[in-house]
């Protein structure tokens, strides 16, 4: 049994399940409409919203209904393999909790907003931050876009989530005295990398792939042996944006390039190292100096706040701070940029003494003479 739907294409009845055909282009497409019998409204309905698709130039049927989320998961990592992201590791770790909960072979379209704020729901009650979790179902949508990207999704398939409030950006920062008192406590093969961070901002993975031959151009005094300038760069493939970046060895950049120059050793390429090895991670040693110089709570990442910081209150433009630092915009500088209470209170007493003075000039606006009584 079979009837047409306004001449634009069929539903018809297959043993117990609803079918629908119609055209496009000359091509004809069948889709099951996955109903039993007495249903075949629902099938009427499918075979309006095939037609709407249609008529939008693009005709998503069967096609949608074979895409899987270990299917979406693969394209997304190939995906972020063909540009050159280098999140993808942690792109890796995010999509880990969606296969486990939603399962690999979950077909796209059964994947609602419902089931996503559920999911949502069970990885708060895992104890996971807002922040995460919006960062895992952000994830989730991409993988969603980029199939809707190769015609194997229609936007109708991308379903709406919540976005969770998240806590305000860190605002973690070092003042110089204190940052002095964490250097001292640090091992020694940490020092030079620490203060070299302290000072530029730049992040903790690319000051640790530094390398001699690589990295820097050097010039020595008339010993040879004397460091007394130069250039340290930061390579495009090591920097996150992607960008290079390149200082001059000035001032306390200039000393640490030094003491480090006195301390290589010939088998070594790395500026920073330990004992001859690339340095790894450190976060006992880190949890240990913090501790003992009172800074508990205190991260790595916070050097490249209070760079951002120090550089403002320096007195550097912005604009060259952000050379520096290697911010590629303002908006992710004013992030780094932190204001602390002490800023607050130096721009009153500053706005006090500048109200004072100013008070104390003659005035401008000479008052109109009033006039007499009659």
């Amino acid at each position: 049994m079979s009837r047409e739907l306004r001449g634009h294409g069929t539903v018809y009845k297959s043993g117990s399940t609803w079918w629908i055909q119609y055209c496009k282009s000359g091509k004809s497409y069948r889709e099951s409409a996955r109903s039993i019998a007495r249903a075949r409204q629902k099938a009427v309905n499918l075979l309006k919203k095939r037609l709407r698709e249609s008529s939008r130039g693009k005709v998503i049927g069967p096609v949608a209904e074979k895409v899987t989320l270990d299917e979406m998961t693969k394209n997304l990592l190939a995906d972020y393999q063909l540009v050159g992201n280098r999140s993808i590791e942690t792109v890796t770790y995010l999509t880990k909790a969606l296969l486990e909960y939603f399962d690999k072979p979950t077909r796209a379209l059964d994947i609602t907003g419902d089931r996503i704020a559920a999911y949502m729901r069970k990885r708060q009650q895992q104890g996971m931050s807002n922040a995460s979790i919006n960062r895992e179902v952000a994830c989730l949508r991409h993988m969603f876009n980029l199939m809707v990207k190769a015609g194997r999704l229609s936007r109708d398939h991308v379903p709406s989530a919540p976005r969770l409030e998240e806590a305000p950006p860190r605002s973690g920062f070092i003042e110089p005295a204190e940052f002095n008192k964490l250097r001292d406590a640090l091992p020694d093969y940490l020092r030079d990398p620490a203060i070299f961070m302290y000072l530029t901002g730049w992040r903790k993975g690319a000051v640790l792939s530094l390398a001699w031959m690589r990295d820097t151009e050097l010039e020595f005094g008339s010993d040879g042996e004397t460091l007394v300038g130069g250039t340290v760069r930061l390579q495009h493939e090591h920097s996150k944006n992607k960008h290079s970046y390149q200082l001059r060895l000035k001032g306390g950049l200039l000393e640490v390039m030094r003491h480090a120059w006195e301390n290589r050793i010939a088998e070594c390429s790395y500026i920073f190292h330990n004992q001859g090895e690339p340095i790894g991670e450190f976060r006992k040693s880190w949890k240990t100096a913090c501790k003992t110089a009172g800074l508990k709570g205190l991260l790595v990442h916070d050097f490249r706040r209070s760079c951002a910081r120090n550089l403002v209150r320096a007195g550097v433009p912005e604009r060259v701070a952000m050379e520096v630092t290697g911010h590629k915009t303002r908006s992710m500088f004013d992030r780094y940029n932190i204001v602390a209470e002490s800023d607050l209170e130096s721009a009153m007493e500053r706005v006090t003494e500048y109200v004072n003075k100013r008070a104390a000039e003659k005035p401008k606006v000479v008052p109109l003479p009033q006039e007499k009584a009659a």
